[in-house]
């Protein structure tokens, strides 16, 4: 009654299957087709409410929808508004400071040898420009716009992570959806098995042992089957966590077409953002002359109401003014704060040697790899074909009893081996290829996404 069951499980799946436009899977088939496993349907809609459209299936669609909402982009986003904020700041020490003035109060004064109680409350208006400070804004100026740029590129940095730790949960499901059509079909095939050695046995061709060891088969591929659906299944809840969604349907996705090798340091976020920040320190690290110059300001002012009692002899309606400030702390402080900026200067300067010799370490090492997984899985292709000719024909001499049941397992079980060998291979080429163009800063365009780039104009 077990092997009836089972083998009806297995036609229904492969009816649903093939229902869906997946053919059934078999000896040498092409696993980029196999059925898909049913996920999980997204929350139910209140009373009332119109039914929303289904979002486009496929990866790129996801993505689309995913990156924006992830809290690491949502992060980085909010780190480049506070860059660009800061950088409009700096920009506004270039432009005077335009104040208002008020002041009340009294005095004991002496006019004219005569002792005054004076009251006074009068209101100015000024204008207050600095126009030299050892160029101290200019250089802030130009290394805020340095920070917008490492801020920008931040964010790229995490649009790239998003798209790449999506797509890794998306691949792991496509993978184990096609193990899971194979292991079916495997399980429909043992099934048959136990089937055919029970005739066997009541026909006395064959023992009661021959009976068990069919039937310890088919327990094995049950566990390989509900191992591979609890697999499936957690992977399936990671990448909607991810995507923040419920994912109805997963469409196969391939690269196009291979990556020439680029380097990293022409467009990848990570290398980009730390040349920009050890650009920025840089542009903070002022001469000692620059340090020691004196502030100049220009200071316009205009009295708009003056009520002194008993009134001066003489009041003040407009005037201007040149103020220079020349502070010399005795301490060396001014000194010891360009040592500081030299030596994060140096640090910014090493992160880039690091990030970068990071970045070709991996890089370099990619071509070999998806060559050595190209190769492989040329080889494998080729023995899966091999193995569906050898499983077929051991099932006639079976029949024919010029085999044995052990072999017959023996050589099902090592070309369901090799398809899962198979299906491995071509998933660690599909995340090398994806990692080479992470490095290569090509990945969001790779999945169809525009590569956003803000548009700060630089300082003059």
């Amino acid at each position: 009654m077990r092997t009836v069951k089972l083998a009806l499980l297995a036609a229904a799946c492969m009816s649903a299957a093939l229902a869906q436009g997946a053919p059934a899977a078999g000896p040498g088939m092409a696993l980029d087709n196999a059925p898909r496993a049913p996920v999980l349907s997204a929350a139910g809609l209140e009373a009332g409410d119109k039914p929303l459209p289904p979002p486009a299936p496929g990866l790129p669609a996801l993505l689309k929808r995913a990156i924006p909402r992830d809290p690491q982009v949502m992060a980085a986003a909010a780190a480049l508004r506070g860059a660009e904020a800061r950088y409009k700041q700096a920009r506004s020490r270039m432009l005077p400071n335009l104040g208002l003035e008020s002041a009340k109060g009294r005095s004991n004064d002496l006019d004219l040898g005569q002792p005054v109680d004076r009251r006074t409350q009068t209101v100015d208006a000024t204008l207050r420009w600095n126009i030299a400070n050892g160029g101290a804004d200019m250089a802030e100026l130009r290394a805020s716009w340095r920070d917008v740029a490492a801020a920008e590129a931040d964010l790229r940095k995490a649009r790239d992570d998003c798209a790449e730790k999506l797509a890794d949960a998306y691949f792991d499901v496509q993978r184990l959806n096609h193990t899971l059509a194979l292991s079916l079909v495997r399980l429909s095939e043992v099934g048959q098995l136990v089937a055919l050695v029970a005739r066997q046995t009541e026909a006395g061709k064959a023992s009661q042992l021959d009976t068990q060891q069919a039937q310890s088969s088919q327990l094995d591929a049950e566990l390989t089957q509900d191992s591979l659906l609890a697999e499936r299944d957690a992977a399936l809840v990671k990448l909607q966590v991810l995507a923040g969604e419920a994912v109805p349907e997963l469409r196969e996705f391939t690269f196009a077409q291979p990556l020439a090798d680029l380097d990293p340091g022409d467009s990848a976020a990570p290398l980009s953002a730390a040349k920009e920040r050890a650009a920025a320190a840089r542009l903070r690290v002022r001469s000692w002359a620059s340090t020691m110059a004196p502030k100049v300001d220009v200071q316009l002012r205009r009295n708009l109401n003056n009520h002194t009692d008993p009134a001066p002899t003489t009041i003040s309606q407009r005037g201007w003014s040149i103020g220079i400030n020349w502070d010399i702390p005795l301490g060396g402080e001014s000194q010891y704060r360009r040592n500081e900026t030299i030596s994060r200067a140096d640090q910014a300067d090493a992160e880039v040697l690091r990030v970068g010799q990071v970045a070709r370490a991996e890089r370099d090492s990619l071509p070999a790899r998806i060559a050595s997984a190209e190769r492989s899985l040329a080889l494998l292709d080729a023995q899966v074909v091999k193995m569906a000719a050898l499983v077929h024909g051991t099932g006639i001499q079976f029949e024919a009893g010029r085999r044995n049941l052990q072999q017959i397992i023996q050589t099902r079980d090592s070309y369901f081996s090799v398809q899962q060998r198979r299906i491995e291979q071509s998933h660690k080429l599909l995340l090398a290829q994806m990692r080479q163009r992470t490095l290569a800063g090509q990945l969001l365009p790779a999945f169809g996404l525009a590569d956003e780039r803000t548009a700060v104009p630089p300082p003059n």
